[in-house]
């Protein structure tokens, strides 16, 4: 049956037409005014001391949240008593005879129990694992965990039992986890942690950030980076990725190559496989190295974690401010998006390529990574010549204050991976990778 417009709804079609069209030139004449106005502004580098400090549980403002241009403000906690405490599941005469190597370097206590991997789902051995530390009194708990146990609701229950060992609702101790792909990477990790000395490190910083957005964010802090650490004497080498093909011919865009400063083209579905010789090399020099953009199980800023394969990376200190840069081999958590079909273990982890590139102690996130505002609390404690585990306890801590205290709640398959509590439980999946009472910085005062 067809149908006849009246005169009048014929006008009245063509009015809501006309009134259609205008409302999407306007659109777009007032989109090309901001991009127009976005080109012509440089990109802003604060310093560290301008950047807001938020306390644990206030709201940073909408810009500050915007760039991810803020940070976690952290303070002291005094950990339950003095000891060195090795806690771990694994089995195999090579990981132990490694964790004995730390037990007579630390004059630590050894406390091993079957499964880390089931401490979420066995509330009776969460009990009796508090009870046991109450009675050892640590200052410094390393947990070495089997591989299969390096997941998410492992640690979750660790936070579980370590805020549980006095009346109050924070961390007691000051915390690590050594976790390499095999017994000899572990070996390997506690004989460089025991051999390491932060004095002798040279003062070299290597940045590599992605350009994904037209903000530039990761780009800037990487900038905001270099300029902080110039003040305590690093000098600085930084690789951009370029993962938006074009963006490059934007006027304003800030990534231009010069001296110490690798510019790479990338795509989403391209990544960089490789890296310049002299970058690479550049790398190398380093001690600190910081990781600012995207990441997923295979990738990281832009890159195939294999593009590090054949890199040198002995006796690095690493924060990763990327997603999915802690990743265990196995997860408990419902995945989401593109990332769901990215757990294929052939992918190369990129905390345990770390590790077995020679890093002393990785920074990273089993999920989805603040960034900036979580990851530049850590390297500030560094700084102040704080040990691994008690810049880990202060970050983790904050986290749990602005949670009101630490719930225990676990990852099923069945929890959606957007959903109020999986973010919750999310905030709380930072890795410290290292031996805990390792100090990785010194910085003469």
């Amino acid at each position: 049956m067809i149908r006849r417009f009246s005169s009048r709804q014929r006008l009245s079609f063509w009015q809501h037409r006309c009134m259609h069209s205008f409302r999407l030139i306007t659109c777009v004449v007032i989109c090309s005014f901001f991009a127009l106005y976005t080109n012509a502004v440089d990109l802003v580098v604060p310093t560290p001391d301008q950047i807001p400090r938020v306390k644990p549980g206030q709201t940073p403002t909408m810009q500050a949240r915007r760039m991810s241009c803020w940070v976690q403000d952290t303070r002291a906690h005094t950990p339950l008593g003095k000891a060195y405490v090795v806690l771990t599941d694994v089995q195999d005469a090579a990981s132990m005879s490694a964790v004995k190597k730390l037990l007579s370097y630390r004059k630590g206590k050894l406390l091993k129990v079957r499964s880390l991997e089931k401490l979420s789902s066995d509330p009776k051995a969460r009990e009796q694992l508090r009870l046991q530390l109450i009675k050892l009194k640590p200052q410094y708990v390393a947990v070495v965990p089997q591989l299969q146990s390096y997941r998410e609701n492992t640690l979750l229950a660790l936070w579980d039992v370590f805020t549980r060992l006095d009346d109050d609702r924070y961390l007691d101790v000051y915390l690590g986890l050594l976790v390499a792909s095999d017994a000899a990477s572990l070996n390997k990790l506690i004989e460089r942690s025991i051999g390491y000395d932060a004095a002798k490190q040279p003062k070299n910083f290597f940045g590599i950030s992605q350009i994904f957005d037209p903000g530039y964010k990761s780009f800037q802090k990487i900038e905001v980076l270099k300029g902080a650490l110039k003040k305590a004497g690093y000098t600085s080498a930084h690789l951009t990725i370029n993962s938006i093909p074009g963006l490059e011919n934007r006027a304003g865009f800030p990534a231009v190559s010069a001296k110490d400063h690798w510019v790479l083209q990338g795509s989403r579905r391209s990544p960089v496989a490789k890296l310049p010789e002299l970058a690479r090399a550049k790398l190398e020099k380093s001690s600190l190295t910081m990781l600012f953009g995207h990441g997923v199980p295979g990738r990281v800023v832009g890159m195939e974690v294999n593009a590090l394969n054949n890199v040198d990376l002995s006796n690095q200190v690493i924060l990763s401010g990327c997603c999915y840069s802690g990743v265990g081999m196995a997860t408990d958590c419902a995945m989401a998006g593109p990332v769901a079909g990215s757990l294929d273990p052939k992918l190369k982890r990129f905390s345990l390529t770390m590790v077995d590139r020679g890093a002393v102690a990785v920074f990273c996130h089993m999920r989805l990574n603040m960034g900036f505002p979580h990851v530049y609390p850590m390297l500030e404690s560094y700084l102040a010549n704080r040990s691994l585990g008690e810049s880990y306890q202060r970050l983790i801590n904050a986290l749990i204050e602005g949670q009101g205290g630490f719930t225990p709640q676990w990852y099923t398959k069945q929890i959606p991976a957007r959903s109020t509590q999986s973010r919750k439980m999310n905030q709380l999946l930072y890795m410290q990778i290292g031996d805990p009472a390792l100090v990785p910085i010194q910085i003469q005062k």
